[in-house]
């Protein structure tokens, strides 16, 4: 029996074994059974080093990798050490690219990613660059860094009649060729561009006649006077104006850059041109009549307009935009008839910007979905305000940390110009700040909204104190036809017994608050930390 047992212990291991290599063997041949352009789709979402190394694997593997259609090729230095990379590091990265490119067959590159350091290398990577741009690149993401000689862009990439998504992440000087035609181009982001005059602005946005998407991310526009945006397709627009990061190269590249500046002189008078198409725009009706009934002293004035490159979007199609800054850029939008969502969020508030966030902010007045932070409220005096127009299409707002007892005059008197308003959001109300008053205030007038139309609310990183309870009691005690309002706690107040205790006595509150819509829903959430983790980082 036990002979038996043996037996068939053997046979079953010799089984499995048998079947473990047939597993293996159909496995191995499904591989070799894709077609080359499956197996090619699947070699490109591989970063291109590490696709290069499937040409161990058999004959046939050699030289697929060769005609994928995706190249991703990243130095792997680190771009912000004043140190470089050793050279024989650099030398393998110099010579892997361009083995890669010489062996390519005639295939279209679809997507082409380049990530290194220039340092004195400049014609090399222009090399690169035309080769994408000669196997008809569609999609090319260009992130240069350390510039250390005169760097000029090849001329066929402005002229690249396949491209249709371009990134430049490049701080220096952005010297254009004499004619510029993106025919395909459909998503433009910019970052760290550094515009030499309005010319060049002007002239690279010209050439874009189909550009449906713009991102203008930490660009420099101190050169620049005047910008106008008129391509009719556009519509998403993205702007972050932060303060222009420190001195990007030395005096010798500088005094390149000016003998590169002075070689177009010639393109003068169409600079020229251009500023008067735009001098009207900053001479429209509205502003005009603005300005002559504000009684702002000259000073406002002054500060208004002085200063700043200013930037003009025509926005017949524009339906997203979103502003992160300080307000370097003087923005306007000339028609926002089509837009849907407008986020606006200053970095901080002072006179010259809290004007130009009104004026900004006025040329939203058609969005149907609006996003402002504290700053951009704060911008808003009464003196302002009473210039702001009646918001007619919106109908959902997002206030982003904003500080409800200091802004409460403020947020009354924007809601008021918000009558079609159905969906309130509040994130971070009263963050970090203390108030030693009264909580006697209340919503006086109560806004339109409030009466009609104002069926959920919204407050997210709820701390329970007690000028958020407040708070909620007016906001349950205003809105009459409310059905909902949701309540986030902020789960980083909650890491002890003493916050679950807070949070537990907040609730039993907000549940006893009186309510004008009886219909009202109250409901009171704590997220997880990890989840908030991850919007922070995201």
């Amino acid at each position: 029996m036990e002979g038996v047992d043996a037996s068939s212990l053997i046979h079953n291991a010799k089984y499995q074994k048998l079947s473990k290599e047939h597993d293996v063997g159909e496995s191995e041949n499904r591989i070799s059974n894709l077609t080359d352009t499956i197996a090619q789709h699947i070699l490109s979402f591989l970063p291109t080093k590490d696709a290069a190394k499937t040409s161990i694997l058999s004959k046939r593997w050699t030289y697929l990798w060769l005609s994928i259609p995706v190249l991703d090729f990243h130095d792997g230095a680190n771009h912000y050490s004043d140190s470089d990379e050793p050279p024989y590091k650099r030398n393998y990265f110099l010579d892997f690219v361009e083995r890669v490119l010489l062996l390519r067959d005639y295939s279209t590159i679809t997507n082409f990613s380049l990530t290194c350091n220039v340092l004195y290398d400049s014609s090399r990577i222009n090399t690169w660059i035309s080769a994408a741009v000669k196997h008809k690149v569609q999609v090319l993401n260009i992130r240069l860094y350390k510039i250390r000689e005169p760097f000029i862009l090849p001329c066929c990439l402005f002229t690249c009649e396949s491209l249709q998504e371009l990134k430049l992440n490049i701080y220096y000087p952005l010297k254009l060729p004499s004619f510029v035609s993106f025919s395909s181009l459909k998503i433009l982001t910019l970052i760290r561009i550094v515009f030499p005059d309005d010319h060049s602005a002007q002239m690279l946005f010209k050439g874009c006649s189909i550009l449906e998407e713009l991102h203008l991310i930490s660009c420099s526009w101190e050169n620049v006077k005047a910008v106008c945006i008129s391509s009719p397709r556009i519509h998403k627009l993205h702007i972050e104006d932060k303060e222009p990061p420190p001195s990007y190269v030395t005096d010798d590249d500088m005094d390149g850059e000016n003998n590169s500046v002075d070689q177009n002189d010639d393109s003068d008078d169409e600079s020229d041109n251009v500023d008067d198409q735009n001098n009207p725009v900053y001479q429209n009706d509205d502003i005009d009549d603005q300005h002559s009934s504000d009684d702002q002293s000259d000073d406002t004035d002054d500060q208004s307009d002085s200063g700043g490159c200013q930037f003009v979007v025509f926005g017949s199609s524009l339906k997203y935009f979103s502003y992160f800054g300080g307000f370097f850029l003087d923005c306007y939008i000339q028609d926002s008839s089509s837009i849907v969502e407008a986020d606006l969020m200053a970095c901080y508030s002072d006179r010259k910007i809290d004007y130009r966030a009104f004026k900004l902010l006025k040329g939203l007045s058609n969005a149907k979905s609006l996003k402002l932070d504290q700053f951009a409220v704060k911008a808003l005096d009464d003196e302002l305000l009473a210039h702001l127009p009646v918001f007619n299409s919106l109908t959902h707002v997002h206030f982003d940390w904003v500080v409800l007892f200091y802004s409460r005059q403020v947020l009354l008197s924007m809601l008021q110009k918000f009558p079609c308003l159905s969906s309130l959001k509040f994130e971070g109300l009263s963050s970090m700040f203390c108030y030693f008053g009264t909580y006697d205030w209340t919503l006086d007038p109560v806004p339109g909204c409030f009466l009609t139309h104002l069926k959920t609310i919204e407050i997210s990183m709820f701390c329970g104190s007690e000028i958020e309870l407040h708070a909620v009691r007016i906001l349950l005690k205003s809105a009459t036809v409310l059905e909902k309002i949701v309540i986030s706690f902020n789960p980083w107040e909650l890491k002890d017994a003493g916050g679950l205790k807070k949070q537990q006595e907040a609730q039993e509150q907000i549940l006893s608050f009186p309510r004008a819509s009886l219909s009202c829903l109250i409901a009171i959430s704590c997220p997880p930390k990890e989840k908030k983790l991850l919007e922070f980082f995201l």
